[in-house]
């Protein structure tokens, strides 16, 4: 008898693909180091809570997430640098956010502390859920370790 042939769920699929984006602690970290770049950071800090294998944060004095883009900040396909396909060919950046943290989610808990100029001190911590979905935001101070 032949094995029946069938789709898999939308989130056992997301999880695949994003395995092929962050193949491994390295690439999660380059990923985070790159969006902490294109977002105007000087200085950026990795700590690792355990060599990684409890987790890692990664520090940055950058410019922040605007609180409009809280909501879809890790959603899959979504960024501020594309809109069609041949905008490929004028991105001057490391990447577009949207994937790596989407990914990101899907394999791990994403926890983000940000805030813009205009909000500093204060800003807020951002969780998501394992889709990128925004599941909890609180009044948060930034601080900048170096």
């Amino acid at each position: 008898m032949a094995a029946v042939i069938s789709a898999i769920d939308k989130q056992s699929v997301h999880r695949i693909c994003s395995g092929q984006v962050v193949l491994d602690l390295a690439t999660a970290v380059k990923e985070l180091v790159e969006n902490s770049i294109d977002a105007g950071a000087t200085s950026v800090a990795v700590n690792f809570k355990d060599n990684g294998l409890e987790g890692f944060e990664v520090i940055d004095d950058g410019q922040g997430v605007d609180p409009v883009n809280y909501e879809s900040i890790a959603l899959k396909h979504y960024t501020s640098k594309l809109s069609t396909f041949e905008d490929l060919e004028s991105v001057m950046t490391f990447g577009f956010r949207g994937e790596a943290l989407s990914s990101l989610c899907a394999l791990c808990n994403i926890t983000i502390i940000t805030a813009t100029k205009d909000q500093v001190p204060m800003g807020s911590k951002l969780e998501f859920d394992h889709n990128g979905k925004l599941i909890s935001k609180t009044p948060a101070p930034r601080t900048v370790r170096i």
